[in-house]
């Protein structure tokens, strides 16, 4: 199959309401093929391991690629000029200055994505509602997934002007403005939506609590953050973030889900419906969408972990056509079905695994 045929293809899966695992397999096999024959730095590594798209018969079997390699190789299947989209990676985690540079040949692949999985979690009503971006405008980080993530769910659901909805200009979080915003929506009873990275909602939190204001958002306002840490100086548990949400916000924490991505993936993750967390054992955990597959594999081995167990987690993504299905990632999870409970970054010996992959990527290459 060629790009075009695959990616309509995967267009019709995604936008399907029905996605059974046969269908998943077939479609995961033509796409290892495709990049297989087009992409060369995954294509000499496969070679190495002694795989082909004749010797795979299931998606499980696919060879991921560490997500450190997009910091070192160009993982692409078209010519990189004709990229619609580079979204480089935050490069903050460990003071690292290298990003990853992830390649999209069809936004609309990337976009149809983001909002199939966004909107059952975020929006089960699918009706528009003012919403609120802690987050900086693409106009001022063009390569950022995110910010391309947020402007598509603003571009179909922000009820109001969309230059209005993002709150961090020039590297600077717009306080006071988004008080009045809130204000106005807890005057005028409309229920509203928050997103941004959980460091920028701390940053507003803190300016609350120094400025002594706190809101009561009508009820079915929701929030959702997204994003570790990363060095920044303060970190927060998931807990207190919780019931500093619910005392500024007046936003309860079932009606608060979490999103885990990353740029070299086109999908993402979430941690419950608005209202309804998904949980285990008191965790929240996050599920894929259909058109992804999940595995937990042991650090050392990279063997697929049993039910309950600790290992990294490691995404096969439909939507990430113009470059690699499987990315093995440096995030740690318990595997719970077909999800994950997320528990952080990687340290040490639990990124063995991923460094003899990229030890094997790079003398293959």
């Amino acid at each position: 199959m060629n790009a075009a045929e695959l990616d309509a293809a995967i267009l019709a899966f995604l936008e399907d309401k029905e996605q059974d695992e046969e269908r998943f397999n077939t479609l995961a096999l033509q796409l290892f093929a495709y990049q297989f024959e087009r992409n060369a730095p995954y294509r000499l590594l496969c070679q190495r391991r002694g795989i082909t798209p004749e010797t795979v018969t299931h998606w499980s079997q696919i060879p991921p690629v560490p997500s450190q390699a997009f910091k070192l190789l160009d993982l692409a299947c078209e010519p990189l000029e004709q990229a619609q989209a580079v979204f480089l990676s935050s490069g903050t985690a460990r003071g690292e200055q290298t990003r990853s540079r992830h390649f999209v040949f069809n936004l609309r692949l990337y976009e149809t994505s983001v909002l199939r999985w966004f909107e059952p979690h975020l929006l089960p009503e699918r009706h528009p509602m003012p919403i609120a971006i802690l987050f900086p405008p693409p106009d001022e980080l063009p390569h950022s997934s995110l910010g391309h993530m947020l402007a598509t769910i603003a571009n179909k659901w922000n009820l109001g002007a969309q230059e209005d909805c993002w709150f961090i200009r020039d590297g600077k979080l717009l306080a006071e403005e988004l008080a009045v915003w809130l204000r106005r929506a807890e005057a005028e009873g409309i229920f509203v939506m928050l997103l941004g990275t959980s460091f920028s909602f701390v940053h507003f939190l803190d300016w609350c609590e120094q400025n002594g204001v706190a809101f009561r958002l009508p009820e079915k306002s929701r929030l959702m953050d997204t994003g570790g840490f990363k060095g920044r100086s303060r970190e927060v548990p998931r807990d207190e973030l919780y019931c500093a949400y619910e005392k500024i916000f007046g936003v309860p924490s079932e009606w608060c889900v979490n999103e885990y991505g990353m740029a070299e993936l086109s999908s993402q993750f979430y941690d419950g419906v608005v209202g309804a967390p998904y949980r285990h054992d008191g965790w929240r955990v996050h599920l894929p969408p259909p058109w992804v597959r999940t595995k937990v594999l042991h650090p050392d081995t990279l063997q697929e972990v049993g039910e309950g167990e600790r290992g990294l987690l490691c995404h096969y993504d439909l939507a990430n056509r113009g470059s690699v299905m499987a990315v093995l990632t440096e995030d740690v999870g318990v595997k719970v079905g077909d999800g994950f409970i997320l528990l952080g970054r990687a340290t040490g010996s639990e990124l063995r695994g991923c460094s003899v992959l990229v030890d094997e990527l790079l003398s293959a290459c």
